[in-house]
């Protein structure tokens, strides 16, 4: 294609993304991803381009391309490799396999070998955690990895062949009238026609003929849903927050799943994408929003495929657009990508990341219910959470809360990694036992080991010993215990594992996702990943172990976003846990 071509297709696919969008500086991304794949990567004359092409500056541009991870500002090779070395994978053996990985390739994170065929880079987390060890080859997931595994894909790839991927769907277990997870299991379930023949958009004609949107919004509230991405804020009341009146509305939907051993989202994207439409569609109309923003993280290019795939066919059979059903309902959907950044899970760094900037927290108040997206009232809503509505809707909120408990009804889809022989994505009812998910459930921990630790809610809550595992997996009571349910992604670690490596390998992740806007967490995350670096190393001082400790106090509710929090948790519960691991690498 001509230099005069490619600019060509460049300005229209401009004109045909600003269309989605309140303001053009909001393509800035997705523009940045079609710039991409046109060279391989952004280079200076073309980030002036894009600039003049969405009227904005060229430090406008480059702001963004420097905050992004997978923005790549120099060229990498045909085969580029993210390999993931977070938690979930460190526990089960990425480590050796990156090192083995380094060896086939003859090349160190962020170089490319020298006939361009490969590059690399150390991923911090993948969301795809119950496969743990996992790596992408460009759009491609590899999970379940083993050396061999590793060698043969690099040959076959060394070959021009495309390799044979073996990895297996993540495992779920039958459920008792399931909520989210009815159709997991169900082959073809992503298509609208399979969907349609289990009930798909059922919930949807009700609601049309039947429901006003106060009514829409009491019954979500008399359900009691909670939010599902970690935060555990009602549903319902989160959208009655929302201004009555004819001000164009948006739903923004948090598909940005990165928190180390979170990997629900993902298999609701890919298993059953038409249940989140239908649940979207419906908050839509309860508070009078008439366009979606789906934010999916960029690392889920296989989920994103089948979502837009179910958006088309949704479009199609009269669920999505202008008046839906026959009625005055309209919505359309939007997916917008991510580019590898943590923070943007944050909602409001999330709202900043659409409109085509840094992923920056907002100070709040102002609540995006007020002012949001393009200063518009806005609500922010987890994949999981709106997946719950189409069940609410069509069975009632008897039927909801004859699960869980009085505070924390219905169901919740857990995500278990680390040493268990069963890892997985379970949907259990909320309040379910800790001990019976991992023993029951997940079969037990693996290879005769011992349990030592269980982190009950995603990398950033506090950590649990074995011997506190006699809890409820819910919000009230683990919080009684002194963590939380979070993102309800559950890391086991077995008796072999060094708390101070673990510990390192959190901080590393936190380190390296802080956005940068608030001192405490720009300079305190990076200096207690340092010490614990040097900690590992032989080379720790005892008055250390008090310096994280207090780093960390100094951190929690000192910032914008919940980052700094998440980043000090941790360090505080697994020094007065498991003090006594740190004082001997520190003699």
């Amino acid at each position: 294609m001509s230099e005069t071509n490619t600019k060509s297709s460049l300005v229209e696919t401009a004109e045909k993304l600003k269309s989605r969008y309140a303001e053009p500086k909001a393509a800035l991304m997705p523009l940045l991803y079609e710039a991409q794949a046109r060279d391989g990567y952004l280079k200076l004359e073309t980030e002036a381009e894009i600039a003049e092409l969405l009227n904005i500056s060229e430090t406008e541009v480059h702001e963004s391309i420097s905050f992004y991870p997978l923005l790549f500002q120099k060229p990498v090779g045909k085969y580029h490799i993210q390999f993931c070395h977070n938690i979930s994978c460190s526990l089960v053996g990425a480590e050796p396999l990156i090192e083995l990985l380094e060896q086939e390739l003859g090349v160190k994170a962020g170089e490319v070998t020298e006939d361009g065929l490969f590059s690399y880079q150390r991923a911090e987390c993948l969301g795809c955690c119950a496969d743990a060890p996992v790596m992408l080859v460009n759009e491609e997931l590899f999970g379940n990895l083993t050396a061999e595994k590793v060698h043969d894909i690099i040959e076959q790839l060394r070959a021009g062949k495309k390799p044979v991927n073996d990895t297996e769907l993540t495992q779920t277990a039958e459920c008792n009238d399931p909520v989210v997870s009815g159709n997991f299991l169900v082959t073809n379930a992503s298509t609208i026609k399979v969907a349609e023949s289990h009930g798909a958009y059922e919930a949807l004609k009700k609601v049309v003929k039947e429901l006003e949107p106060a009514q829409i919004i009491d019954t979500v509230k008399s359900a009691g849903v909670r939010g599902m991405g970690g935060a555990g804020f009602p549903a319902g009341m989160k959208w009655s927050f929302v201004p009555k009146g004819d001000d164009q509305k948006y739903l923004c939907v948090n598909c940005d799943e990165s928190e180390p051993g979170t990997c629900k989202d993902r298999e609701i994207m890919r298993r059953d994408p038409h249940r989140l439409i239908e649940g979207l569609t419906i908050a839509c109309k309860a508070f009078g929003a008439t366009r979606a923003y789906v934010y999916i993280r960029r690392e889920f290019y296989h989920e994103k495929k089948v979502f837009d795939k179910a958006v088309e066919e949704a479009y199609e059979a009269g669920y999505l657009g202008k008046n839906i059903l026959g009625s005055d309902l309209c919505v359309d959907v939007v997916t917008h990508p991510g580019a590898g950044a943590y923070i943007c899970g944050e909602e409001t760094g999330l709202i900043n990341s659409i409109e085509g900037k840094k992923g920056w927290p907002r100070i709040k108040p102002p609540f995006p219910a007020v002012v949001g997206l393009f200063q518009k009232p806005t609500v922010v809503n987890n994949v999981e959470t709106l997946s719950n509505i189409p069940y609410i809707i069509n069975k009632g909120v008897e039927a909801y809360r004859s699960r869980g408990t009085e505070k924390s009804p219905g169901t919740k889809l857990f995500g278990v990694s680390g040493h268990v022989v069963r890892p997985g994505v379970f949907e259990l009812p909320m309040g379910f036992p800790l001990r019976e998910l991992i023993y029951g459930v997940c079969g037990g921990i693996r290879d005769g080991h011992a349990l030592k630790a269980v982190i009950p809610g995603g990398s950033s809550v506090p950590v649990l010993k074995a011997e506190e595992i006699d809890i409820n997996l819910d919000f009230e009571s683990i919080q009684a215990a002194g963590t939380y349910l979070g993102s309800g992604a559950v890391i086991v670690m077995d008796n072999t594992v060094s708390m101070p490596w673990a510990l390192e390998i959190l901080e590393r992740f936190y380190a390296h996702e802080s956005c940068g806007q608030c001192t405490p967490c720009r300079e305190g995350v990076i200096w207690m990943y340092r010490i614990l670096k040097r900690m590992n190393a032989g080379r720790g001082k005892m008055e250390d172990i008090d310096l994280l400790v207090d780093l960390a106090n100094n951190i929690e509710g000192q910032t914008v976003c919940p980052l700094g929090a998440a980043a000090a948790w941790p360090v505080q519960a697994m020094i007065k846990k498991f003090r006594h691991e740190f004082e001997e690498l520190c003699k």
